[in-house]
């Protein structure tokens, strides 16, 4: 019999160098991709339920769909997919353009994985 993985967290983001991006694997471990690189980690229980109420805290299933600078065709883009442990789903998609606590979000997903994503929102 599969087993579901219920809990859902991917974050990637690109521009011209690497993609970067993480993911939670099955049994608290977590899948690193920063600068070419991929690194697989184990996650403290603790801190994915921190993670968990840091989102519903900051909001985050309130975000917009989708954040689009209109007429710009390269620069940085960005991909985010959660579903908690109750089901709650919700994806994201941005290009050039973010959410006000965007800065606070990478923080947390930072100190979740111990990665070292460097996405702070700019506009142009």
């Amino acid at each position: 019999m599969k087993s579901i993985k219920k809990e859902l967290i991917y974050y990637s983001s690109g521009s011209m160098g690497f993609p970067n991006s993480v993911e939670l694997l099955e049994n608290n471990k977590g899948k690193i991709l920063e600068e070419g690189s991929e690194q697989i980690v184990d996650l403290k229980e603790h801190k994915i339920l921190h993670f968990w109420n840091r989102m519903d805290e900051m909001q985050v299933w309130k975000w917009k769909s989708e954040y689009i600078m209109e007429g710009i065709l390269d620069g940085h883009t960005w991909e985010l997919k959660l579903r908690n442990r109750e089901g709650k789903t919700r994806n994201f998609y941005g290009h050039m353009k973010y959410p006000d606590n965007y800065n606070d979000f990478i923080k947390e997903l930072n100190n979740l994985f111990g990665s070292e994503i460097q996405d702070e929102k700019y506009e142009i």
